[in-house]
């Protein structure tokens, strides 16, 4: 599969489709996936071991015009931005389809589970086998436990929804244990949107490439994003 690097940062340069494909046909299991956008590509650029953790990823989404625009500057142009929320979306719409068990993991205590409760609404048919609130102890016995919950729920597709770099530091300190799980998607964020807490942006904007706008205008306090998003959209290609 195609990639491109920014900030030593593998980006895989796929489709929405494509991204699913190859996440549920690949033959090694899991398929660890992140979903780097321009304030994850800064928190690269000055700590190289961020950049380590996301390479260690089977497939990189492309997700934020931030990256899109890096990689034009670089002259490596990627085809599409891939939400990691769309990404989300579109594997629980396989699911459904076809009986795959997922567990939503993330969130503080009651997130995790309206958000099953409001995608079961959605598809009828979606077998969601297990959740768990994100605020337990990354180490030690509490975690060892939410890691026996996982395993004895058996999901085919695991959301882990910590934010980054908690929640891909936790899944690959965890891949050992979960080697059966077909597919591990680090969706920061998504578990509130699907719960109702958070509002997506709408596809016009999206479409423009213009959700950082009017997130930050909805939530000013992701106007500290700001400074990285023009240093990795407007000087990336130059620096990447």
């Amino acid at each position: 599969m195609k990639e491109i690097r920014l900030y030593n940062v593998k980006i895989n340069d796929v489709t929405l489709e494509e991204a699913v494909t190859f996440a549920l046909s690949r033959q090694r299991s899991p398929c660890f996936t992140v979903t780097p956008n321009a304030v994850m590509l800064d928190a690269c650029r000055r700590e190289p071991a961020y950049a380590a953790l996301l390479n260690r990823a089977a497939l990189s989404l492309p997700d934020g015009a931030g990256v899109l625009w890096a990689a034009r500057r670089k002259g490596t142009p990627l085809r599409a931005r891939v939400a990691g929320i769309a990404f989300g979306e579109a594997l629980l719409a396989r699911a459904a389809e076809t009986g795959l068990r997922v567990f939503l993991l993330g969130g503080k205590e009651g997130v995790a589970a309206q958000a099953a409760q409001n995608l079961r609404l959605r598809h009828p048919t979606l077998r969601i086998c297990g959740v768990h609130h994100g605020y337990f102890e990354k180490t030690g016995e509490e975690d060892r436990q939410v890691t026996e919950e996982i395993c004895a729920a058996r999901p085919d597709l695991l959301f882990v929804c910590f934010g980054f770099p908690i929640q891909e530091g936790w899944i690959v300190a965890h891949l050992p244990q979960l080697k059966d799980v077909r597919v591990i998607a680090g969706l920061g964020g998504s578990l509130d949107v699907w719960a109702g807490n958070v509002k997506r942006a709408p596809t016009a904007v999206s479409r423009r490439g213009l959700e950082w706008a009017w997130r930050m205008v909805r939530e000013p306090k992701r106007l500290r994003h700001l400074p990285a998003l023009l240093r990795v959209g407007l000087f990336g290609g130059w620096r990447g």
